[in-house]
């Protein structure tokens, strides 16, 4: 087996549960000596997922970048399920790495004996170890996602992730990976150059007045919003949005639907392809979550709105 790497950001496979509630406590080197095959396990931090942020996401990349120079074969990331989709989605937009990046975790705390982790972390093992020439990938309840497509379905089950319209790219189990389908890999959009400040999101409602969307916009360059359906807002939040592009506030129109379909079919007032004729930017194929990253990222590298257009379109194009 080649040289695979694990490295650790806490999570639900790191915790054990205490009175107050599950906390962190086991290491990164405790999780590797599970499981037979790792060639040394490091901690880049030790938290509960919702607690992950982009200063913990860079220094995972600057690791991460650092074992890829050295010749590592894949290196496998543990963290809470809150942040794994973002996590995967920040690791496949900041590099094209040459060997499998895999992120896992758990759903029952690591230091109970029915814990999924165990398998989860031999499973990731098994794929990073295959020498698939992959994007980052999550692997989770015997089934590998694309980091670009994976969201978090349920906040309890075990099997808490899905692609929704897409599916998985294969099953791994027993020490062999079957693929479904492989994915090309995806654009790499660089390191960002100046301070992280990430922007907000703003979810769609029933006749939500905008007052929240017209706050968030004018603290913010750019606002993505989570809108119904196809992309379509109430009619007041759909009058700030406008507001806010006829100022100069780059607003990116995604969707709360699971499967991140947005296309201009509506022409109400509100309705999607109304804000897109009014300047919004729409980004098809991207969850909220994934646009927020892709918008921070971009405006942590100084690229005026035009450029934030280009980095949504390519990686809706993608999809």
């Amino acid at each position: 087996m080649s040289d695979i790497r694990l490295l650790g950001l806490g999570g639900t496979i790191s915790m054990r549960e205490t009175s107050g509630g599950a906390v962190p406590f086991a290491d990164a080197a405790a999780l590797a000596e599970r499981v037979d095959g790792f060639g040394g396990a490091e901690d880049i931090a030790l938290v509960g997922g919702s607690e992950v942020d982009f200063a913990v996401l860079e220094r995972l990349v600057a690791r991460l970048s650092e074992l890829v120079a050295q010749g590592v074969g894949g290196v496998v990331v543990t963290t809470g399920t809150d942040s794994i989709e973002e996590v995967s989605a920040w690791l496949a937009y900041r590099g094209s790495w040459p060997v499998p990046v895999v992120v896992t975790g758990s759903m029952v705390t690591g230091a109970r004996p029915d814990t999924d982790g165990t398998a989860n972390l031999t499973d990731a093992l098994t794929v990073a170890s295959s020498g698939a020439d992959i994007d980052p990938v999550v692997v989770f309840a015997g089934r590998v996602w694309a980091a670009r497509e994976v969201l978090k379905v349920s906040g309890l089950a075990r099997d808490a992730f899905d692609a929704p319209g897409r599916g998985a790219l294969g099953i791994v189990g027993g020490g062999e990976v079957a693929w479904f389908r492989k994915l090309s890999r995806g654009a790499a959009h660089g390191a960002p150059t100046a301070t992280i400040r990430p922007v907000p999101i703003v979810v769609a409602g029933l006749d939500d007045d905008g007052a929240l969307l017209t706050f968030a916009g004018s603290r913010h360059p750019a606002v993505v919003v989570a809108a119904n359906g196809a992309g379509n807002l109430p009619p007041r939040q759909a009058a700030a949005a406008q507001r806010l592009i006829e100022d100069g506030t780059v607003v990116v129109i995604t969707t709360r639907a699971p499967d991140a379909r947005v296309a201009p079919r509506y022409g109400y007032p509100g309705g999607v392809a109304t804000l897109a004729a009014a300047g919004a930017y729409l980004a098809p194929g991207l969850t909220p979550h994934r646009a927020r990253l892709l918008v921070t990222l971009g405006l942590a590298q100084g690229v005026d709105a035009d450029g934030l257009r280009g980095l949504i379109d390519s990686e809706a194009e993608a999809l």
